[in-house]
């Protein structure tokens, strides 16, 4: 008799399980319903701040751990696994392991960059929420959550291509990630999303022994994560060229099409597959 794994499900969120425009979910329902049903813990894995992904856990009806700014800190509800292990901080609701740069310090090495080449760059810190707002097609409470960042600045460079270059350079001489999100720029520690999923796959482990991963995805800042799962799903835009994968996801898993339709077709698959023998294979 075989024994089915515990299934941990790792998302991104904005053009995974959100629209990259409209920020629904709507077109997710159902494979939120099913995995809802199934207990199956869906771990929010996201550039967004705490602020902004404790929102979307509320819509979600969701209370698992989650991960945010690129894997600058994982929180873990109080009393969510069934052992002690160590931590960071500690709040009212959750223990938390930081595994990014402190916010003063990213705001400190783009401004000396900023400073240095004399390249105009416009930090999310520089932004007005009204100006988030016009730009991102938040609602104001949504862009002032935004704003509450601990780990990651997002910034704009109005610049050229050789600028841009120049800007992504002198963050790594800085011992510091850079990453393009499609919207924006991103400057943060040497955090990612991997390192944070691996933490938090080890304590499912160690809850349920025997469990196995997927990662959902739809940008080069969500591979370090794809590389950490043991089922890895990279949603891929028509027309738009896959990024360039580390050899090691070889098991990578591509679907045409992005946003919630891509992520509830994906995900409903991929558990009828585990669960149910008779279901097609999500990679059809």
């Amino acid at each position: 008799m075989t024994t089915t794994p515990k299934l941990i499900i790792f998302t991104d969120l904005d053009g995974t399980l959100l629209d990259r425009e409209t920020y629904s979910f709507e077109p997710a329902l159902p494979a939120l319903h099913r995995i809802r049903q199934d207990g199956i813990p869906l771990i929010i894995t996201s550039s967004k701040t705490r602020a902004e992904i404790e929102f979307y856990r509320a819509q979600l009806q969701m209370d698992h751990p989650f991960i945010s700014e690129n894997g600058g800190a994982a929180f873990i509800p109080r009393d969510y696994f069934s052992f002690p292990f160590p931590y960071h901080n500690e709040s009212d609701k959750y223990f938390v392991l930081e595994f990014g740069t402190s916010y003063p310090r990213i705001i400190d090495a783009l401004n000396f960059i900023r400073h240095e080449t004399g390249i105009p760059i416009t930090g999310f810190s520089d932004l007005t929420e009204k100006e988030i707002v016009s730009l991102c097609g938040l609602s104001t409470k949504e862009a002032e959550s935004s704003k509450k960042r601990e780990y990651d600045e997002p910034f704009l460079i109005n610049g050229t291509e050789a600028e841009i270059e120049i800007v992504k350079t002198k963050i790594r001489e800085r011992g510091m990630n850079y990453f393009w999100g499609g919207r924006f720029h991103h400057i943060l520690g040497r955090n990612d999303k991997g390192k944070a999923v691996t933490i938090i796959r080890k304590l499912f482990e160690n809850e349920y022994f025997f469990i196995t991963t997927l990662g959902i995805g739809d940008s080069s800042s969500d591979l370090p994560m794809l590389l950490a799962v043991d089922h890895p799903v990279f949603l891929k835009e028509r027309d738009v060229p896959l990024p360039e994968c580390p050899p090691a996801i070889h098991n990578l898993v591509t679907i045409e099409g992005t946003g919630p339709e891509a992520w509830n077709r994906t995900i409903l698959k991929f558990v009828n597959h585990m669960m149910d023998t008779d279901s097609e294979s999500y990679e059809k």
